[in-house]
């Protein structure tokens, strides 16, 4: 079983800690990550607008005056681009279609990614946090004495991601992204320079957690 380093409340080194094979020594699989990663980034892609075509506008088909006899230039209906409430030229049609993955292919690939930051020493495993007051002194002082830098997913429990203090003292440090065990994905996992897992987050996730789209 993988061994992962375990930290203290002060960001020094304890010991370490067993963590499930499913989890942290699951073989990388590019070609699932990168598919995860790109239906992850089509759900969060903004959709193209859409409009209609002078085809597609329900106007009267009646010519707008008779085609000679009056001086003006010749017109059909009413749905030409030119009118207002007619069709456009040429609009966006939009792609409504949605990128999915099927629950056991997502958690694969998020194991994947995990097991990845995890033979390169990217996955470090805190006691817990529980911080008495909102301090993002705190919180730097720690991943510092962790030696902890660059882009860090923090994955806590229900009862740490609730509390107001832990919240408080993360929000606003750049880079640092706080999250709920089980709820982390491939994409997340690979953003990240470092991923910190608290004891009980650790528990979430080897026992079964599932992973989010």
């Amino acid at each position: 079983m993988p061994q992962l380093s375990l930290y203290d409340t002060a960001g020094q080194k304890v010991g370490q800690v067993e963590a499930a094979d499913e989890v942290f020594a699951t073989p990388l699989n590019r070609d699932l990550l990168h598919q995860a990663v790109m239906v992850i980034e089509g759900q969060r892609t903004r959709k193209a607008g859409l409009a209609k075509t002078r085809g597609e506008v329900a106007r009267t088909t009646a010519k707008m005056y008779r085609q000679k006899g009056l001086g003006r230039a010749r017109h059909g209906d009413r749905s030409a681009p030119l009118f207002v409430g007619g069709g456009v030229a040429h609009p966006p049609k939009g792609d409504n279609r949605v990128l999915t993955m099927p629950k056991k292919a997502r958690r694969k690939a998020l194991y994947s990614a995990l097991s990845e930051k995890a033979r390169r020493g990217k996955v470090l495993v805190l006691q817990e946090l529980a911080l008495a007051a909102p301090r993002t002194r705190d919180v730097v002082d720690l991943l510092a004495a962790m030696h902890v830098t660059g882009k860090v997913i923090m994955l806590v429990s229900g009862e740490e991601a609730n509390n107001e203090s832990n919240a408080k003292s993360v929000r606003n440090i750049p880079g640092l992204l706080l999250r709920e065990a089980p709820h982390l994905n491939a994409r997340d996992a690979l953003w990240a320079d470092y991923v910190v897992l608290t004891q009980a987050a650790l528990q979430v996730m080897t026992g079964g957690g599932e992973a989010d789209a």
